[in-house]
């Protein structure tokens, strides 16, 4: 068979998909950005910020006040007029005792007329719920109970006062055929309808076994409808000047006897009232005690044997940032006569001598300075490295002397910068640091939250 030979084979051409080239590319790209940030350190960004920072010396002062417990003159029903806490006056109205009971049964049941509260009594009134409200604590239930009496007893007064006038005809027939007497305050005070028998205890007095709550026997005056003479109507708080006295550890007693302190600033929990009050320590079987001598706030604790109290001795205010934060860096110390102004640079820096003898102007980055010394790193400079001092034959090694510092990394500019820091106050968590230094901080700046994940210069994404 004849062959044929003119048949021509071609090759196969291979052909090329732009599209899975393409989408290959960027899996690939994708896969290695995934690796990357799975497998890199997670940097958190900061912003600098005001704030304050308090040690917390927070206690339960047991108060010691003057106070004078007033025994009913007479058995019966007993009405009262004076708030609780009420600042009172020698011979101001405080109670009443009805043994018919007829008036005070008209005092009571005036006490749903509510057209009889004046402008000044609603304003009262607001004001106790609302304080009510905010201090609310749903661990404390009990203090409802409290409220709802105080409350009530509020409203009976206010009523009785419009009442009184109305039926004054039939009080002075009761008053004359002694059914009915009015009991005055036998001198000024601030009236409490509380005991809970620490009254009458006085500074000398107090041991450890005071500041056990199980032993005070709590009795609120102002629920009983009657009353037997001889037994308590109310209590008078007779001064202003009142103590509070609380255990101490000999760490703070350290504290105040370094500082000489002849006053403690203090904050009331109940209501983050703030005052001042004279401090002295006493010493009783072994134990510290803090005694704090004030002469104003009886009033607004006066119904209170045990007060939450906070001492405010090292509060520090500045711009507060993390501890987390916060590194040491080492630096080259140089002394100050090595720096000049370059002749065509603005910035002060070093003339440097390289191994060929050669000399040129370097202008290094200053973290901080002393009264002699500029601090440096090794970026611009290395270690072993000669400066020369101006107008001098004098000569000084870099690295000679080093020093460290404490600071953080800004990354205002998008990679890390060690900045200086001078540290007011610290606590577990946060420091307070000095404003408007040369080297430091500045409000609003963002830094590295973790400062120990990174390094100077590093570009931080």
């Amino acid at each position: 068979m004849k062959r044929n030979d003119n048949i021509i084979k071609f090759h196969k051409q291979i052909q090329i998909n732009i599209g899975l080239i393409i989408f290959g590319i960027i899996f690939i790209y994708v896969l290695f950005h995934i690796f990357s940030y799975m497998t890199s350190d997670n940097i958190t960004v900061y912003e600098v910020q005001e704030g304050t920072i308090a040690q917390n010396y927070i206690y339960q002062a047991l108060a010691i006040r003057q106070e004078q417990v007033v025994n009913a003159d007479s058995s019966g029903d007993i009405f009262y007029y004076a708030s609780n806490l009420d600042q009172v006056g020698v011979k101001s109205n405080i109670y009443s005792i009805d043994t018919s009971g007829e008036i005070t049964k008209q005092l009571k049941s005036h006490a749903t007329d509510t057209t009889a509260l004046t402008d000044n009594d609603m304003s009262r009134l607001q004001k106790q719920i609302g304080d009510f409200v905010y201090d609310y604590d749903s661990n404390q239930f009990q203090k409802v109970y409290s409220f709802k009496s105080d409350l009530s007893s509020n409203l009976q007064q206010y009523y009785s006062n419009s009442l009184m006038s109305e039926i004054a005809p039939q009080i002075e027939q009761a008053t004359q055929e002694g059914k009915f007497s009015i009991y005055t305050a036998p001198t000024s005070g601030v009236v409490v309808y509380q005991t809970d028998g620490y009254e009458g205890l006085t500074l000398d007095q107090v041991t450890s076994e005071s500041f056990d709550t199980g032993n005070l026997s709590v009795t609120n005056l102002k629920t009983q409808e009657s009353v037997e003479a001889g037994k308590p109507a109310y209590k008078l708080i007779t001064s202003d000047d009142w103590n509070m006295i609380m255990p101490i550890d000999e760490d703070l007693v350290k504290i105040i006897q370094d500082e000489k302190m002849e006053y403690i600033e203090i904050r009331f929990a109940a209501d983050n009232a703030t005052t001042w009050a004279a401090c002295s320590i006493t010493e009783k079987a072994g134990d510290y005690y803090l005694v704090l001598s004030l002469d104003d706030s009886v009033a607004r604790y006066g119904d209170s044997r045990f007060i939450p109290i906070e001492l405010l001795l090292n509060e520090e205010s500045g711009l507060k940032i993390p501890n987390s934060a916060i590194v040491e860096k080492e630096f080259f110390t140089v002394p100050k006569a090595y720096f000049f102004m370059g002749n065509d640079s603005d910035s002060s820096g070093l003339m440097v001598r390289d191994k060929k003898g050669d000399s040129q102007f370097v202008a290094p980055t200053i973290y901080y300075e002393t009264d002699d010394y500029y601090y440096i790193d090794s970026e611009d400079v290395k270690k072993d490295t000669v400066i020369l001092k101006p107008d001098s034959q004098e000569t000084y090694t870099i690295g000679s002397e080093t020093a460290s510092l404490q600071g953080v990394y800004n990354i205002n500019k998008g990679y890390a910068v060690f900045k200086q820091i001078n540290i007011l106050y610290q606590n577990e968590d946060y420091a307070i640091i000095s404003t408007g230094t040369t080297y430091g901080l500045s409000l609003y700046d963002h830094i590295v939250l973790q400062g120990d994940l990174v390094k100077e210069n590093q570009i931080i994404r």
